[in-house]
């Protein structure tokens, strides 16, 4: 049977989403929405729906799930709306400005027995996956430090990325978020950050760049450069130094090199539509299962991406490092999924 996908936001996320949508066996999208009118005119013309109020389209369309691709301050309102009305939920980053908002998101999907998913595209690219497996396997020897550099300059000032309102901060909270992700498939949870601002090349009312220094997992260190601003020249976005070897994944390629050999190319360039064409397979997978099929992220996962970008902003404000903080929620209090209330 066919999922049916509406995506809610078709700007250039929401837009990177339905071009990879249209490789997914399974599944196709009857139906966008967003205020934009050239948005609109675009999905007509692939012969989509297309609507300007997310309300409406949830109640003309028949869907079986969303893709969220709005601006931040909106995902966790309309994930819930979504998922009252039964929808399964593929959301993207980030999941929501707060734990608190994200726990609320999760808690929706539980009562109404349907998925909520992040939309971490880095878990789907194959280099990446490989450089999990060469740290897992212990062919890098122990990991020593690391390096994740999201740094590109971008003119920030005319999107919404850069009004703090309704992207809930800058570069921090927007390329952190694939950041932390990364470090967590790699190395397991982030435990602590450590953040400094860099001195800014952009007259905007938030953050262009930062370097967040990390402590994760068993308690491996590396840092994280974020920056709109600054050109670094560099091929990789990941870096990994064991005592055995270092990795590199790359945008163009990603290599290794092991204690006394020379570099080794062991993956090719980053693909991005493959890349959301594989998390939107796992998505329709995952939904379709009844369980079966396990989803990349778990929902603890989930909730301490964004409690890392919480705690990357409050060491702003400190000056020193902080602890990933969930705000006192305990198990308790999270979905629980053997327990569902019902609607109404």
């Amino acid at each position: 049977m066919t999922m049916r996908i509406g995506i809610i936001g078709l700007g250039r996320a929401g837009t990177v989403h339905l071009d990879a949508w249209r490789h997914v066996d399974g599944a196709e999208v009857v139906a966008v929405c967003d205020p934009s009118t050239t948005a609109r005119k675009r999905a007509r013309e692939l012969g989509i729906r297309a609507y300007a109020d997310p309300t409406v389209m949830l109640e003309a369309a028949k869907l079986d799930g969303v893709t969220i691709a709005t601006p931040p301050a909106d995902h966790a309102e309309i994930a819930i709306a979504c998922l009252d009305r039964g929808l399964h939920v593929l959301c993207e980053k980030p999941l929501a400005l707060t734990t608190r908002a994200a726990l609320a998101m999760l808690k929706a999907a539980a009562r109404n027995e349907r998925q909520l998913l992040l939309a971490t595209k880095f878990r789907h690219v194959p280099e990446l996956a490989t450089a999990r497996e060469l740290i897992a396997s212990g062919k890098l020897g122990d990991p020593v430090v690391f390096e994740v550099s999201f740094c590109s300059p971008v003119d920030m000032s005319k999107r919404w990325n850069a009004q703090r309102r309704v992207a809930g901060g800058g570069v921090i909270i927007d390329n952190g978020c694939h950041a932390f992700d990364i470090m967590s498939y790699l190395f397991g949870s982030v435990t602590r950050v450590q953040t400094n601002l860099h001195r800014p090349l952009q007259r905007i009312g938030v953050e262009d760049g930062a370097t967040i220094q990390v402590r994760a997992g068993d308690g491996i260190v590396g840092k994280a450069d974020v920056s709109w601003s600054l050109s670094t020249g560099r091929n990789s976005y990941v870096k990994v130094h064991g005592s055995l070897g270092t990795i590199e994944v790359g945008w163009r390629e990603t290599r290794v090199k092991y204690l006394g050999s020379d570099w080794q190319k062991i993956g090719g360039a980053y693909d991005k539509i493959d890349a959301h064409r594989r998390m939107q397979t796992c998505f329709v997978e995952a939904t379709q299962s009844n369980g079966a099929t396990p989803a990349w992220i778990s929902e603890v996962e989930c909730l301490r991406t964004v409690a890392a970008v919480e705690a990357a902003y409050r060491s702003v404000r400190s000056g020193g490092w902080e602890w990933i903080d969930l705000k006192g929620l305990s198990r308790r209090s999270a979905p629980d999924r053997n327990r569902v209330r019902k609607r109404g």
